[in-house]
Order: C-alpha cells, then structure tokens, then sequence
C-alpha cells in the first residue's frame, strides 16, 4: 500500500529514511513533534509500505521535497495566522492538493481535526481522520479566539469525513455527541515506539538504586487548559514539607524569563523550580529516565495524552486529574496513576505529598504502568488498527462504481 499522511510531522525523526540530499534540507526545517505519528510511519516502513507525509510548515517559504527508498516528505509552507484565517485555509490546501497530486498515494491518513485534515479531506482519496482532542470542551476551557476558530475547522473535517479515529473512548463519545458524524468511528490509542519502553524497562531493572532526592517534573505549556499555575501553587505546599524538592517545567512558555516565570515571581513562587521551556523530545525522555521521581500533569483535558503515557513508559509515577477527559482511562481509572482534582490546588498538593512519600507504593505502580503501557500503548497495537482501517477504506472505495465516487 503507498500511504498518505497528512499531518504535522518532524522530518528530522525519521532521517535515517531519507537520502543525504534530503537530509542536507533538514537544518533550515523547523518542524512539528509528532511522537505518535513518527511511530505509525515507522510502523508503516517497517512493514514494506511506501509512505508519503505531507506537512504544513512556517519555517519554509517554497515546498521541500525529501526522499529516501520508501519515503517521501513534503513540507508545505503555512502563512501566519493573520492570513490563513481570513480564507480559512485556502492557500495550504491548495498546496496540499497539489504535492498529492505529484505523489497520490492509495489511502490517506490525516492527524487531528484542524488544518492538515481539513486539506486531506479536499483531495479526492480515501481518508481516515484521527481525532486526537475534543475541540468543544478544549473550546470552552480556553475561551480564546484561536480554539473558537478551530472548533469551526474542526467541525467541518468531522462532518465531511468518512472514517474517524479517536484516540480514546472518551474522545469518542464527545465527537458522537457533540458533532454527530456521518461516518464511522473507530477507537485506537496512540502508540509508543519501543525505544521508549526500553529507557523504562532500564530503569526498573536499577530500582532502588537511586538518590533519596526527588524530581518532580510537569510538560505542557502556559495556559487555561495546561493548568500550570495551579501545580505552581500546590509545589509551594509540597516544598513546604520538603524544601529539597524540585520542580522542572517543559514546553512552550514555561522557559526562563517566559511567561510561567514572570507568573511565578510575582506571586514568589519559583523557589525551587527550573523553568526549562521548550525542549527537544530526546531531552525530555532523557530526563524522565534518568532524573524524574515524579511526573504531576495538572491539565484540565486530554483524550489520550502522549506525556503521561511516556511517563508510564520510561518508569516515572505520574499524578494527573481524574476528571480531565480521557486521563482516568489512561491511567486505567487510578491502577496505573494517582488520580486527584487537579483544580483545587490542595487537593493536587496532597496527592504529590502521598507520591513523595510513598515511594513503595510508587514502585508497585510503576511495574504496573509500565506493563499496561506497553500492553495498550504501544507502537505495533497502533500500526495494525490503523492500517487495518485505511486498507477497509482502500476496499470500499475499489468497490464503489467511479460514477458515486465523491
């Protein structure tokens, strides 16, 4: 099968695919991490497919091709908001159809409900659209014209399309209950390359040989729904107790002088944190083998969230919200996780202090997660659903007479 992906991607994850010419253009490409869709193109190569993704990009001005044996890259240019939102998107999809048009591939498979599907859906090929957040309630937490303006994006990719995929039960319940879908919809979480399961597997084979210091660590970004503020608030509590524990914040915002810090001094309370900011995907895994005690994810809404199951992979207890969406079912409804309301401040706090003090329990629920992880989480459960739904797709369209085809 040549398989499509439409979606925001990070060439540079998959270099070893492309040939030296190809990977003499990756410094001048920014990209977009996408661990989850790295895993399926990888899954997909591995399997003897061809692949080609499709990526809207602002750090190119001209479309960069990149190709190896198997693979091909076309990295788009994407406008700045200003313009892309007067003619929703018009320019990127045309130059979407386009590079389809110069390399067509049989089935397509477009990631998230925004631009990149909303293009895919335009060019005339089969596609499964995987729906990896629940754009209303995002919308409501938010309350910003930006997540207002892709609720409507998000609207018109899941009314047009013929085949959904939801990355967990709860995000599928809230796309059949809030945008009654014409097509089926199909449940498949996302998938975890094996090399992430190594580092944990590492870790737990020298447990009990670490440090008696502890490492709390958070990765998110600055925001209503990221909900760092509260985890600023109820870390100070926790240092109360324990002044020698430590904080570090990952992602966008959360840097030194960026806005997370500013917040903070203000309110004297980044004692005791390292504001890191956004940092390479390697890095962090890096840290959360070798460094991290505790991961805390005070988000207020996920659907299957990448960052907690890393965490779970890499060996890392994690405390998340119990009502944040798809988090419970992620965590296996507590089993694998400590669930508290991650809104109060106090009731976060209390939970971290039962983490940092409990560090039996702790490791009964890191064997736990790391295997229910590597049962549910990982890359081949991800490649196989999803190529098994792209080949049901392929067929149906081949038995379709060309006259109804749309």
């Amino acid at each position: 099968m040549n398989i499509g992906v439409v979606s925001p991607f990070l060439p540079h994850e998959v270099a070893d695919h492309l040939d030296a010419a190809s990977r003499a253009k990756l410094p001048a490409i920014r990209g977009v991490p996408a661990p989850s869709v790295t895993a399926l193109v990888r899954g997909w190569l591995r399997r003897g497919h061809q692949v080609s993704v499709f990526c809207l990009d602002p750090s190119v001005a001209t479309i960069q091709d990149l190709h190896g044996a198997a693979l091909s890259i076309h990295v788009i240019p994407k406008r700045r908001a200003r313009y892309y939102m007067l003619d929703f998107y018009r320019t990127e999809c045309q130059l979407v159809r386009e590079a389809v048009r110069r390399d067509p591939p049989d089935v397509i498979s477009a990631q998230w409900t925004r631009e990149h599907a909303w293009a895919a859906l335009q060019c005339g090929i089969p596609t499964a659209v995987t729906c990896h957040d629940t754009p209303w309630r995002y919308t409501w937490i938010s309350k910003n014209w930006w997540m207002i303006y892709h609720l409507a994006v998000a609207w018109r990719v899941i009314r047009k399309a013929e085949r959904l995929v939801c990355v967990s039960p709860y995000t599928a319940r809230h796309i059949q209950n809030y945008f009654r879908p014409k097509g089926r919809v199909d449940v498949v979480p996302n998938g975890l390359m094996p090399e992430v399961f190594a580092r944990g597997e590492r870790r737990l084979q020298q447990a009990g040989s670490r440090p008696d210091s502890f490492n709390l660590c958070s990765v998110g970004g600055w925001g209503k729904i990221k909900n760092i503020n509260t985890l600023l608030k109820a870390f100070e509590v926790v240092r109360h107790r324990h002044p020698s524990v430590r904080l570090a914040l990952f992602g966008s915002e959360l840097g030194r002088g960026e806005a997370a810090e500013q917040w903070a001094c203000r309110r004297r309370l980044h004692e005791g944190v390292v504001f890191k900011g956004s940092t390479a995907y390697e890095k962090v895994l890096n840290f959360l083998e070798a460094e991290a005690d505790l991961m805390v994810h005070p988000s207020l809404v996920e659907a299957n969230p990448l960052v907690l199951m890393e965490a779970m992979a890499c060996g890392v207890p994690v405390v998340a919200g119990r009502d944040s969406g798809g988090v419970p079912w992620t965590l296996e409804e507590g089993r694998s996780g400590y669930l508290c309301d991650v809104r109060d401040e106090r009731a976060l706090a209390k939970t971290m202090l039962e983490a940092v003090e409990h560090a039996d329990r702790n490791r009964a629920l890191v064997r736990r997660a790391w295997d229910t992880a590597k049962r549910r989480f990982n890359q081949e459960q991800a490649v196989n659903a999803n190529e098994a739904i792209l080949r049901q797709l392929l067929t149906a369209e081949s038995r379709t007479p060309k006259q109804e085809r749309v």
